[in-house]
């Protein structure tokens, strides 16, 4: 599905253990419920992915036994946009639900999770690039072996990751001074309250060149799975200049890790 991915391992999900951090901020212990809850969504789609890859192993990656698992596999995540089988050749052979299915046929032969999984046979999340559907999303990619061990393809989720984030987010900091973003680690926004922020990549977009304490900041963030920093920004929605504390941890999936960061108004 997607174009110019950085290769990444791919071992299974796992939770980056979170510092206990002595703040007075309700911060850290919003951010460890989110770190919480997006690791157990993580977790949750390995499963998912899992058993469609077996049962893709058995039906085929076509036909009417196969198109069925594709979309119980989409169905089973409100943010999930489309769900395909991918053959030897590297074409999307089927892809749940129908409206996307006019990308059946289609070579994603030269995509790196596509040759990730070929060559190591092991599973991968994408970065966030634009997808051949004509948007922005990360896809998270499986292999399918059938019974006798005999690699035949793979099932690819193609996900936008602020839907992803938004559902686990926005109802625990709803009536709190705390805002949590995302990043992956080289610096793109995954999700932000201030939506016009998301796709935008902390280390190159001319909002945040202003800010060097922010970069600074970001810098660290990329390089460390957790802690805690300082830095000058705008408020949203009013764009007064604030100083905020900011605390992060990490998730990751296959090997690729995102960043989560609650933030504070200092003084709140």
């Amino acid at each position: 599905k997607l174009v110019g991915l950085t290769a990444l391992v791919a071992p299974m999900f796992y939770l980056i253990p979170a510092a206990a951090a002595a703040s007075g901020s309700e911060a850290p212990l919003l951010l460890a419920e989110v770190q919480r809850k997006t690791a157990a969504e993580f977790a949750r789609l390995d499963v998912g992915l899992k058993r469609a890859a077996a049962a893709l192993g058995e039906a085929g990656l076509t036909g009417d036994k196969a198109r069925p698992i594709l979309a119980e596999l989409c169905g089973a995540f409100r943010f999930a946009v489309d769900c395909a089988a991918v053959d030897l050749d590297g074409r999307m052979a089927t892809i749940e639900p129908a409206e996307f299915k006019l990308h059946e046929g289609k070579s994603i032969v030269g995509q790196e999770q596509v040759q990730h999984v070929r060559e190591t046979r092991s599973p991968m999340l994408s970065n966030v690039v634009k997808a051949v559907e004509g948007f922005d999303a990360a896809d998270a990619e499986y292999p399918i072996i059938t019974a006798v061990g005999t690699y035949i393809g793979s099932v690819s989720l193609l996900f936008k990751t602020e839907a992803f984030l938004r559902e686990l987010i926005a109802p625990l900091v709803k009536g709190t001074s705390v805002d949590i973003w995302a990043m992956e680690t080289g610096g793109r926004i995954l999700y932000d309250f201030d939506t016009p922020q998301v796709g935008l990549n902390l280390f190159d977009a001319p909002l945040y060149r202003p800010y060097p304490e922010l970069l600074r900041l970001g810098r660290r963030i990329a390089s460390s799975s957790e802690g805690e920093g300082a830095y000058r920004f705008t408020r949203a929605p009013s764009k007064k200049e604030v100083t905020k504390r900011a605390f992060w941890q990490s998730v990751s999936l296959y090997g690729a890790e995102w960043r989560l960061v609650a933030v504070q108004v200092e003084g709140e």
